[in-house]
C-alpha cells in the first residue's frame, strides 16, 4: 500500500463520542514508535507497538496519513496497514530532515463515503 504523507495542522481535538460522531470517528487507537532516533534500518514491527486504546487526538501539528480498510478486514491485518502507514510517516520524517515530538502514533478509524478508513498522526 503506497501513503501519501502531509502535514496537517489539527486546530481542534479529535474526540470519541459515546455515539459515532459527525466526524465519522469510530474509534481511536494509542500506539508507540520503537524506532531510535538514529536507526535507519529499524526491524517492521518497531514501527507500531503497544497498542491501546485513546479518548483524543488532540490539536496540533502533525505528519499525517490516511488508508483504507476492508469491511470486515481482522484486526491483525488492520494493525499490519497501519504499521506500513507508520512507518511511511516515519520516512517521510527522515526525508525532509523533520524531527517527531514524541514516540506516540495516534491512529484514528473513521467511516466516509460508506468506507472504512484510518489515520495515522505524528506530532512534529
Amino acid at each position: 500500500m503506497k501513503f501519501t504523507v502531509r502535514t496537517l495542522t489539527l486546530h481542534r481535538d479529535i474526540v470519541i463520542q459515546e455515539q459515532a460522531g459527525k466526524d465519522g470517528t469510530i474509534r481511536l487507537y494509542e500506539f508507540r514508535s520503537l524506532v531510535k532516533p538514529k536507526d535507519l534500518e529499524p526491524p517492521p514491527e518497531n514501527h507500531l507497538a503497544d497498542g491501546k486504546p485513546a479518548s483524543a487526538v488532540p490539536a496540533g501539528l502533525y505528519l499525517f496519513t490516511q488508508g483504507e480498510l476492508e469491511a470486515d478486514m481482522p484486526s491483525a491485518a488492520a494493525e499490519e496497514c497501519f504499521r506500513e502507514a507508520a512507518e511511511a510517516v516515519w520516512l517521510e520524517a527522515l526525508w525532509r530532515e523533520i524531527s517527531l515530538k514524541n514516540e506516540r502514533i495516534l491512529v484514528r478509524i473513521l467511516s466516509e463515503d460508506s468506507k472504512k478508513l484510518f489515520q495515522i498522526f505524528r506530532e512534529i
